[in-house]
């Protein structure tokens, strides 16, 4: 079973010679998925093309949930394509609704995004499922 760096890389751990810490094919996909997700375009300073579109549109208030939901399902089928190599035949399925998001101090109905996104890893034809949750406008996570 071939092992995967796991991000963030801890370089004290380098640094004394001891082993990185690693994760799976599956864990590296789902870990690859949420930093893309989870990026907004022109974050990564190493390649401005990374990350995700829709957060252009976070504050957007004329969007409906439907149109958001094509957004949203349109950048991430791009840069899946063109940063997550490693899966095939996938399918981004995404729910935008409104959602109670309950902070230290108050209850508020804020936007909710649902992401799922389904498909095979090549080296295997092994089924894969990513799922994942978040509060838009600023992001926050339950």
């Amino acid at each position: 079973m071939s092992e995967y760096l796991k991000l963030p890389i801890r370089f004290e751990q380098f640094f004394q010679k001891k082993k990185l810490d690693t994760c799976t094919l599956k864990e590296s996909i789902a870990r690859n998925l949420h930093l893309l997700i989870t990026t907004g375009t022109g974050e990564n300073k190493q390649d401005l093309q990374y990350g995700s579109l829709f957060w252009d549109f976070d504050y957007d208030i004329h969007l409906s949930n439907d149109e958001r939901r094509e957004v949203v399902i349109s950048t991430l089928k791009r840069q899946i394509q063109q940063y997550e190599k490693r899966l095939v035949n996938f399918a981004v399925d995404v729910n935008v609704k409104q959602s109670e998001y309950r902070s230290e101090v108050s209850k508020q109905l804020r936007r909710r995004i649902e992401i799922v996104i389904s498909g095979y890893l090549v080296r295997s034809n092994e089924p894969f499922r990513f799922q994942t949750g978040f509060f838009i406008g600023p992001l926050s996570f339950d």
